[in-house]
């Protein structure tokens, strides 16, 4: 049986460039949690951000898919991936945009879930390589609380 709550979303994260600054994002949003059976959960939220050229608002659907060692982000939109964090593996993949598709690497160094039904988090720490090159080393801070709301399917 799955349990479905709506949740409260505080996300903090960090991307680190070679030669410039921290580059934060700070949000919180309110989400849907699936509790599934045997430890885990499916968090889904949209995502909303501002192109710096343009001024154009774009927003993503993100889901989590979380167990203890493993966090599949699932990004659905006009800029959409999937990345899959297990510790010390690398996840493969395709960044698709609307200026066309570019090859993509997640190394995942640190992958930590805690999973409630009223409250819990996830903590990921990474390097992003794009096109075959360093992009970034990431984290991201996530943590929800129930709202109250809640479902049972």
């Amino acid at each position: 049986m799955t349990r479905e709550k709506s949740v409260l979303i505080n996300l903090l994260a960090i991307a680190r460039y070679d030669q410039t600054p921290d580059f934060p994002i700070q949000f919180m949003t309110k989400g849907r949690l699936s509790i599934g059976d045997e430890g885990s959960a499916v968090l889904e939220y949209t995502e909303s951000q501002e192109d710096e050229d343009t001024g154009e608002i774009t927003s993503s659907l993100i889901t989590l898919s979380m167990q203890k060692d493993r966090v599949t982000m699932t990004r659905e939109g006009d800029y959409s991936n999937t990345m899959v964090f297990v510790p010390e593996q690398r996840y493969e993949g395709v960044y698709r945009t609307p200026y066309g598709n570019m090859d993509m690497a997640v190394f995942s160094r640190g992958v930590r879930c805690s999973i409630g039904e009223t409250k819990g988090s996830v903590h990921l720490k990474y390097q992003l390589d794009i096109q075959g090159a360093y992009a970034s080393t990431n984290e991201l801070h996530l943590e929800y609380k129930a709202d109250g709301s809640e479902t049972v399917q």
